[in-house]
């Protein structure tokens, strides 16, 4: 057995791949990948997500990998967002709005406006910064200009 390529094992594994096919694509034991895995905390992105959501854990790993683990995560999130995005959209289409009674229609709508503020936020669209003028420097300023 050879030098392991640990880096192409925890780009497999943060993608998906289960430890049995990490170990095939290695060429070591599948013991020995759970177990770098485990030492290193690699993470994927659902797992990640949960622990983040139940207050476990940061997204970052203990610097072993300069960041990269955090890109991956954030890489794999984006990419499932934009398949949920799609296949909402596809659905939104495959309904005609004319035969839709009143109430269902209230529902696709307010599904697609939902729809609509997770793709802008996903894909920055109308992104742009609003001006924002305080109301109290307004007070302060002459009433008009001689």
């Amino acid at each position: 057995m050879g030098r392991i390529d640990w880096e192409l094992g925890r780009r497999l594994y943060l993608r998906g791949e289960s430890p049995l096919d990490v170990s095939k694509a290695l060429d070591c034991d599948k013991s020995t990948v759970c177990r770098r895995v485990n030492r290193d905390g690699w993470q994927r992105a659902g797992e990640a997500l949960q622990s983040v959501a139940s207050g476990g854990v940061s997204l970052r790993n203990d610097g072993a990998d300069d960041g990269d683990g955090v890109e991956v995560l954030a890489q794999s999130v984006k990419e499932r967002l934009q398949r949920d995005v799609s296949a909402s959209v596809g659905a939104l289409e495959s309904i005609a709005p004319a035969d839709l009674p009143l109430h269902q229609l209230a529902t696709r709508e307010r599904v697609a406006g939902d729809v609509t503020k997770r793709a802008a936020a996903l894909f920055s669209i109308g992104e742009q910064e609003q001006p924002v003028v305080n109301i109290a420097v307004l007070s302060q300023l002459p009433d008009r200009v001689e």
